[in-house]
Order: structure tokens, then sequence, then C-alpha cells
């Protein structure tokens, strides 16, 4: 190695020691994406829900699944679990443990869910009535977005551990 090069390797190397480091792929990417999906759960625990608001943060065709009922709802009608679980939980919360998201869209919610079973619960079978009993379950929520709006919605919930309270 000539002096030249080992000037330019030495010059290289005390440039890339300059350079601050990359975040590992875990770590959070801001985005407003993410602002979107809080702006989501916000609207949902509100004591006056807007699900005017709830809905207008989806695409025209955009979807809301319950993987544990497999029920899902498009478009206007991703007002209805919403609605639904307000009346039949009033006390209903979301406790958001951790958020990630990433620069495709995608936002990842681990989340508790908690309340009371103070109301009727509509469900693919027929109606639940309330029971009083609380519950406290894990939760999983996937969310895509595009261009600042929800495309879809996967809800991972343990209904069984749900119903149990």
């Amino acid at each position: 190695m000539t002096v030249s090069s080992r000037r330019s390797f030495v010059t290289g190397l005390a440039t890339l020691a300059a350079i601050p480091l990359v975040p590992n792929v875990r770590a959070r990417v801001p985005s407003s994406n993410e602002g979107v999906v809080r702006e989501l759960y916000r609207v949902a625990e509100s004591p006056n829900l807007d699900a005017d608001r709830f809905v207008s943060l989806f695409v025209k065709d955009g979807y809301f699944l319950d993987v544990s009922s497999g029920q899902r709802w498009v478009g206007q009608e991703v007002r209805e679990p919403v609605t639904g679980l307000i009346s039949a939980y009033p006390d209903m919360h979301r406790e958001l443990l951790k958020v990630y998201s990433d620069a495709g869209g995608a936002v990842i919610v681990e989340l508790r869910l908690q309340g009371t079973h103070r109301g009727n619960l509509p469900l693919p079978d027929g109606v639940l009535r309330a029971t009083g009993k609380t519950f406290d379950v894990a939760c999983c929520d996937v969310w895509q977005l595009e261009d600042g709006k929800v495309t879809s919605f996967h809800c991972y919930n343990s209904l069984v551990a749900w119903l149990k309270g």
C-alpha cells in the first residue's frame, strides 16, 4: 500500500466514523402513518364517538377485519364494530403498549383491550347480552396505510378470552 492509498484509507475510516449509525431494523420509524393510527384509537375511545371521523381515516374501500370472529367491514361499514363496542363496553380502553411503523405503510400495535360488558354485543351468531364482567385481553392490530389513509386493519385478539372476562 502506498502512502497515498493509506491516507485515502485512513481518510475513509475517519469519514465513516463521523457518520451517525443508522438504527437497526427494529427501531421505530417515525411516520405520519403512526399519527393516523393513534388518531383512530383516540377517536374510538372518545366519550362522544365520532364514527364519521373514524370512517374518514380509511380509503373508500378500506376494511376492518376482526380475525378472531372472521367478521369484515368495508367502507362505511367500518363504523359498525367501533359503535358496537362502545355501546357494549362504554368504558372500553385500548392500552397501547408498543407501536411499530415501517416506510412501507405498515403500523403494528401491541395493546391490551380493557372494559366492562355493560351493553348488548352483536356477534355473527346473535347478540350476547350484557354480563357485567370486566376483561383485560392482549391484542395485536396490524394497519396498512397508503397516502395517510387506512387500506386495511386486521385486529388479532382472543374473542374467547375476551368473552370469558
